[in-house]
Protein backbone atom coordinates (compact mmCIF):
# COMPACT_ATOMS: atom_id res chain seq x y z
CA UNK A 1 0.00 0.00 0.00
CA UNK A 2 1.56 3.49 -1.32
CA UNK A 3 0.98 6.92 0.84
CA UNK A 4 1.23 10.26 -0.55
CA UNK A 5 3.51 12.72 2.11
CA UNK A 6 0.82 15.24 2.55
CA UNK A 7 -0.84 17.33 5.92
CA UNK A 8 -0.61 15.32 8.78
CA UNK A 9 -4.33 14.02 9.46
CA UNK A 10 -3.56 12.51 6.14
CA UNK A 11 -0.40 10.79 7.12
CA UNK A 12 -1.82 9.82 10.58
CA UNK A 13 -4.61 7.90 8.57
CA UNK A 14 -2.18 6.17 6.13
CA UNK A 15 -0.22 4.70 9.79
CA UNK A 16 -3.05 3.87 11.32
CA UNK A 17 -4.05 1.35 7.68
CA UNK A 18 -0.55 -0.05 7.77
CA UNK A 19 -0.54 -0.41 11.00
CA UNK A 20 -3.68 -2.64 10.83
CA UNK A 21 -2.66 -4.36 8.39
CA UNK A 22 0.71 -5.35 10.38
CA UNK A 23 -1.23 -6.62 13.02
CA UNK A 24 -3.53 -8.71 10.94
CA UNK A 25 -0.03 -10.20 9.18
CA UNK A 26 1.41 -10.84 12.73
CA UNK A 27 -2.04 -12.87 13.91
CA UNK A 28 -2.36 -14.92 10.33
CA UNK A 29 1.86 -15.64 10.81
CA UNK A 30 1.25 -17.23 14.71
CA UNK A 31 -2.19 -18.86 14.40
CA UNK A 32 -1.72 -22.03 12.93
CA UNK A 33 -4.03 -22.30 9.43
CA UNK A 34 -4.29 -26.46 10.18
CA UNK A 35 -7.45 -27.11 12.39
CA UNK A 36 -7.43 -29.86 14.95
CA UNK A 37 -8.12 -33.50 14.63
CA UNK A 38 -8.44 -34.62 18.01
CA UNK A 39 -10.78 -36.82 18.68
CA UNK A 40 -13.85 -36.02 20.60
CA UNK A 41 -14.21 -39.07 23.01
CA UNK A 42 -17.93 -37.58 24.87
CA UNK A 43 -19.12 -38.90 21.21
CA UNK A 44 -17.86 -42.06 20.34
CA UNK A 45 -19.59 -45.21 20.63
CA UNK A 46 -18.00 -48.78 21.59
CA UNK A 47 -19.30 -50.70 18.77
CA UNK A 48 -21.37 -49.95 15.72
CA UNK A 49 -25.96 -49.63 16.64
CA UNK A 50 -24.98 -49.13 20.27
CA UNK A 51 -25.95 -45.64 21.84
CA UNK A 52 -22.93 -46.21 24.89
CA UNK A 53 -21.19 -43.06 24.87
CA UNK A 54 -17.71 -41.95 27.02
CA UNK A 55 -17.14 -45.55 27.42
CA UNK A 56 -13.45 -46.89 28.82
CA UNK A 57 -11.96 -49.68 30.53
CA UNK A 58 -9.97 -47.60 33.33
CA UNK A 59 -8.77 -51.84 34.91
CA UNK A 60 -8.37 -55.17 33.95
CA UNK A 61 -12.32 -55.85 34.91
CA UNK A 62 -13.73 -52.24 35.84
CA UNK A 63 -15.29 -50.17 33.01
CA UNK A 64 -17.27 -46.85 32.77
CA UNK A 65 -19.29 -45.35 30.56
CA UNK A 66 -22.89 -44.04 29.82
CA UNK A 67 -26.24 -45.57 30.58
CA UNK A 68 -27.32 -48.41 28.61
CA UNK A 69 -30.42 -48.16 26.45
CA UNK A 70 -30.70 -50.48 23.89
CA UNK A 71 -30.12 -54.16 23.25
CA UNK A 72 -27.13 -53.44 21.17
CA UNK A 73 -25.92 -51.86 24.07
CA UNK A 74 -26.40 -54.98 26.45
CA UNK A 75 -24.48 -57.23 23.96
CA UNK A 76 -21.48 -55.22 23.68
CA UNK A 77 -21.21 -54.75 27.53
CA UNK A 78 -21.70 -58.78 27.20
CA UNK A 79 -19.19 -59.38 24.68
CA UNK A 80 -16.60 -57.76 27.28
CA UNK A 81 -17.76 -60.58 29.63
CA UNK A 82 -19.49 -58.05 32.12
CA UNK A 83 -21.26 -59.70 34.62
CA UNK A 84 -22.54 -56.62 36.69
CA UNK A 85 -23.91 -53.26 35.88
CA UNK A 86 -23.51 -50.37 38.56
CA UNK A 87 -25.59 -47.64 38.16
CA UNK A 88 -24.76 -44.67 39.70
CA UNK A 89 -27.95 -42.78 41.02
CA UNK A 90 -29.06 -39.71 43.29
CA UNK A 91 -31.64 -41.96 44.72
CA UNK A 92 -31.04 -45.42 45.97
CA UNK A 93 -33.25 -47.24 43.12
CA UNK A 94 -32.60 -48.71 39.30
CA UNK A 95 -35.44 -47.88 36.47
CA UNK A 96 -37.43 -51.06 36.19
CA UNK A 97 -36.44 -50.73 32.42
CA UNK A 98 -32.57 -51.56 33.20
CA UNK A 99 -33.25 -53.83 35.88
CA UNK A 100 -35.11 -55.48 33.60
CA UNK A 101 -32.73 -55.28 30.77
CA UNK A 102 -29.55 -56.28 32.37
CA UNK A 103 -31.72 -59.50 33.61
CA UNK A 104 -32.40 -60.24 30.32
CA UNK A 105 -28.58 -59.78 29.30
CA UNK A 106 -27.85 -62.47 31.90
CA UNK A 107 -26.34 -59.40 34.07
CA UNK A 108 -26.81 -58.36 37.52
CA UNK A 109 -28.11 -55.00 38.34
CA UNK A 110 -26.95 -53.10 40.92
CA UNK A 111 -27.46 -49.71 42.46
CA UNK A 112 -24.95 -46.99 44.69
CA UNK A 113 -26.19 -43.48 45.74
CA UNK A 114 -23.87 -40.52 45.10
CA UNK A 115 -24.95 -37.40 44.65
CA UNK A 116 -24.32 -34.46 42.15
CA UNK A 117 -25.34 -30.98 43.20
CA UNK A 118 -22.85 -28.30 44.70
CA UNK A 119 -22.95 -30.07 47.96
CA UNK A 120 -20.16 -32.38 47.95
CA UNK A 121 -21.29 -36.55 47.89
CA UNK A 122 -20.56 -37.69 51.19
CA UNK A 123 -17.55 -39.97 51.86
CA UNK A 124 -19.33 -42.65 52.95
CA UNK A 125 -20.98 -42.99 49.78
CA UNK A 126 -17.96 -42.62 47.44
CA UNK A 127 -16.17 -45.47 49.20
CA UNK A 128 -18.59 -47.56 48.54
CA UNK A 129 -18.69 -47.52 45.22
CA UNK A 130 -14.98 -47.54 45.15
CA UNK A 131 -15.33 -50.76 47.33
CA UNK A 132 -17.48 -52.49 45.34
CA UNK A 133 -15.52 -51.70 41.85
CA UNK A 134 -12.37 -52.82 43.94
CA UNK A 135 -14.85 -55.99 44.92
CA UNK A 136 -13.64 -59.12 42.74
CA UNK A 137 -16.34 -60.80 43.16
CA UNK A 138 -18.25 -58.60 40.98
CA UNK A 139 -15.75 -58.48 38.25
CA UNK A 140 -16.23 -57.47 35.11
CA UNK A 141 -18.71 -54.73 35.88
CA UNK A 142 -19.43 -52.14 34.19
CA UNK A 143 -20.51 -48.49 35.99
CA UNK A 144 -22.15 -45.67 34.74
CA UNK A 145 -24.19 -42.50 35.54
CA UNK A 146 -27.02 -41.26 32.93
CA UNK A 147 -24.67 -39.00 31.13
CA UNK A 148 -21.28 -41.06 31.82
CA UNK A 149 -20.05 -37.61 32.30
CA UNK A 150 -20.14 -36.10 35.53
CA UNK A 151 -20.39 -38.92 38.07
CA UNK A 152 -19.15 -41.52 36.53
CA UNK A 153 -15.92 -39.48 35.72
CA UNK A 154 -15.06 -38.31 39.23
CA UNK A 155 -15.37 -42.45 40.46
CA UNK A 156 -13.08 -43.24 37.26
CA UNK A 157 -10.36 -40.11 38.73
CA UNK A 158 -10.83 -41.43 42.22
CA UNK A 159 -10.03 -44.95 41.70
CA UNK A 160 -7.39 -44.25 39.14
CA UNK A 161 -5.39 -41.55 41.73
CA UNK A 162 -6.44 -44.55 45.16
CA UNK A 163 -5.80 -47.83 43.16
CA UNK A 164 -3.49 -47.22 39.79
CA UNK A 165 -0.88 -44.39 41.47
CA UNK A 166 -2.27 -42.03 38.54
CA UNK A 167 -1.55 -38.22 39.50
CA UNK A 168 -4.32 -36.46 40.46
CA UNK A 169 -3.63 -33.83 37.37
CA UNK A 170 -3.16 -36.46 34.91
CA UNK A 171 -6.77 -38.05 36.63
CA UNK A 172 -8.81 -34.94 36.47
CA UNK A 173 -7.49 -34.19 32.93
CA UNK A 174 -9.20 -37.11 32.14
CA UNK A 175 -12.33 -36.33 33.35
CA UNK A 176 -12.21 -33.28 31.74
CA UNK A 177 -12.00 -35.08 28.47
CA UNK A 178 -14.57 -37.05 29.27
CA UNK A 179 -16.80 -34.06 28.88
CA UNK A 180 -16.79 -32.87 33.41
CA UNK A 181 -19.29 -30.09 33.59
CA UNK A 182 -17.51 -27.32 35.48
CA UNK A 183 -20.66 -25.13 36.28
CA UNK A 184 -21.62 -24.50 39.55
CA UNK A 185 -24.40 -27.03 39.56
CA UNK A 186 -21.66 -29.73 40.00
CA UNK A 187 -19.27 -28.15 42.00
CA UNK A 188 -19.37 -30.64 44.85
CA UNK A 189 -17.87 -33.07 42.61
CA UNK A 190 -15.09 -30.84 41.46
CA UNK A 191 -14.87 -29.74 45.30
CA UNK A 192 -15.20 -33.44 46.74
CA UNK A 193 -11.93 -34.36 43.94
CA UNK A 194 -9.57 -31.66 44.87
CA UNK A 195 -10.45 -32.34 49.00
CA UNK A 196 -9.62 -35.92 48.62
CA UNK A 197 -6.13 -35.91 46.70
CA UNK A 198 -4.19 -34.22 48.48
CA UNK A 199 -1.00 -35.34 49.88
CA UNK A 200 -1.12 -37.84 51.14
CA UNK A 201 -3.47 -39.91 49.48
CA UNK A 202 -3.36 -42.91 51.38
CA UNK A 203 -5.37 -41.06 54.28
CA UNK A 204 -8.56 -41.14 51.95
CA UNK A 205 -8.37 -44.67 50.41
CA UNK A 206 -11.17 -46.94 51.53
CA UNK A 207 -10.22 -49.96 53.68
CA UNK A 208 -12.06 -52.17 51.46
CA UNK A 209 -11.37 -55.46 53.20
CA UNK A 210 -13.05 -53.79 56.92
CA UNK A 211 -16.35 -53.48 54.93
CA UNK A 212 -16.74 -56.98 53.62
Amino acid sequence: MYCRVSPNWVRSICFVVLLAFAIMGCRSAIQSPVKSNAVDLRRIHPAPGTTIVRFEQIDDAVYRGSKPKSDADYEFLRSKNIKFILNLRFFPFLSETETQNARRHQMIPMTATISASPVQPTERHINQILCVLRDEQFHPIYFHCDLGRDRASLIAALYEVYFRGVSREKAWQRAEQFGFKGGWTLRGLKAYFDEHTQAPISRYIPNCSANR
